[in-house]
């Protein structure tokens, strides 16, 4: 990255529309200003990940590399206006250029697709004895078998040799079959460098008996998670005291994960706020004047955790409307609605105060909407898996919404399969293009 920013100055200085006159050391501290909060970004985006995905598809590397070049110009962006030149000092008077810092985002995601081909070079032929393969012997055959094979044989430096395969049905071209006494004798023999072991045609004997000859001899097993199929929650193995628990856990997001979800929400919402404050106090007194009572309309909403909060929106019905007909979805031209109620939420308009719960935390942009305390208890008993959507927090837009799944004429099983595919993708870039597409379509498109 530095070398990349670097690289960025002198082709601004001496090549590109040169600018001699620019000084060195005014972009150097703001590099050195820059750098630790590039690196957080960074690892909050999971561009520093260590795992077997560390050599991702052609495809996830580009997209990573877009990503970090996206992410070092708001960061400089943000840094320099921080740090913005002063009058102070005749050197910081001019402003920063912005033909350096476009230079910089696309330099420093080519830097980091470089490095990365390097690293995978590095580590392929380089590495520790790189013409050691692990010896692994496999019991039981499944796709999900098949699948971690494939990583193996697909991931430059993980080289993995198959000594044998314990299973009914093995695929000719995957490796030798062998009986389960066989295989368990090459662990004894000393053979075997790992062992994995997917539980669908084992039986609990069995399994004891590997991972006692496996303790024996001292070498990793890996399990696959059949073993474990009525459940979506995420196995974790922890110690209480000094007692071994094995622990079935929320897909929550890592702690690195939530701050950067967290950072994109305040600065997208403190901006926005500040930018549709005139538009938001217009509306406020279109209210008041069709109808009489307050402007905003605060709701109670089951958010993370199954917290209750109060979500702000645009009063777009009748005062006391619910008064009569009770707690009820919003249904296509109700008739409880007032006209500018109606416009409200023709253009999505009635949701903008919820910029405001994000900014104090109760929400996200993006994430499975919110729904009220009356109806959850319903559909947590008749709808598989529907209490998972609160493993985030609710947003103002979702997946399930850019695909126009919302409101009382949608399938609310089908809002949460959306809702639910966002949770187990989640990343950053899912979030950015889920506001375009909220914006693209909803605004731009319906005028």
């Amino acid at each position: 990255m530095a070398l990349a920013f670097f690289a960025a100055f002198q082709l601004k200085t001496h090549w590109i529309l040169p600018d001699p006159a620019l000084s060195a050391a005014v972009y150097t501290r703001l590099y050195l200003l820059t750098a630790p909060v590039l690196a957080m970004a960074l690892w909050m985006c999971g561009l520093y990940r260590l795992s077997s995905e560390q050599f991702p598809p052609h495809r996830v590397r580009i997209r990573d590399m877009l990503w970090g070049g996206f992410v070092s110009l708001a960061v400089l962006i943000m840094v320099g206006f921080v740090f913005k030149p002063t009058n102070a000092d005749q050197s910081l008077a001019a402003p920063y250029s912005r033909a350096i810092a476009f230079m910089f985002m696309a330099l420093s995601a080519l830097s980091l697709g470089v490095s990365r081909k390097l690293l995978t070079v590095v580590q392929t032929r380089y590495g520790n004895n790189p013409n050691r393969r692990t010896k692994l012997v496999v019991f039981g055959m499944s796709r999900r078998v098949l699948k971690l094979l494939s990583v193996f044989q697909r991931t430059p430096h993980m080289k993995v040799s198959i000594k044998g395969i314990a299973a009914a049905n093995v695929p000719g071209d995957v490796g030798p079959r062998l009986s389960t006494p066989e295989a368990m004798a090459l662990i004894e023999q000393g053979h075997v460098d790992h062992v994995l072991v997917d539980t669908g045609e084992l039986e609990t004997e069995t399994l004891h008996a590997i991972l006692a000859l496996a303790d024996r001899e001292g070498i990793s097993v890996h399990i696959t998670a059949s073993i474990f199929p009525s459940t979506n929650l995420v196995p974790s193995w922890e110690r209480i005291g000094d007692v071994p628990v094995l622990g079935f856990i929320t897909a929550e997001l890592p702690m690195g994960s939530r701050c950067a979800k967290r950072l994109f929400d305040i600065a997208l919402s403190l901006t926005g706020l500040l930018i549709i404050s005139p538009l938001l106090l217009g509306i406020a007194a279109l209210v008041r004047l069709e109808s009489p009572g307050p402007a905003f309309f605060l709701q109670r909403r089951v958010g993370a955790r199954g917290r209750t909060f109060r979500m702000f929106k645009f009063r777009t019905m009748k005062q006391d409307a619910e008064a009569i007909s009770g707690p009820a979805m919003a249904v296509e031209n109700d008739p409880r609605c007032t006209r500018i109620g109606l416009f409200l939420r023709r253009w999505n308009l009635d949701e903008l105060p919820q910029l405001g719960n994000v900014l104090l935390g109760h929400m996200s942009l993006v994430g499975p909407r919110p729904e009220r305390p009356e109806f959850i208890e319903g559909f947590k008993r008749n709808i598989p898996r529907y209490a998972h959507k609160h493993w985030f927090k609710p947003g103002i837009t979702g997946w399930a919404q850019v695909h126009g799944l919302r409101g009382q004429t949608t399938s609310i099983e089908e809002r949460i399969d959306h809702d639910i595919y966002y949770i187990e993708h989640w990343s950053l870039m899912f979030d950015v293009r889920i506001l375009v597409r909220t914006f693209v379509d909803g605004y731009v498109n319906a005028a």
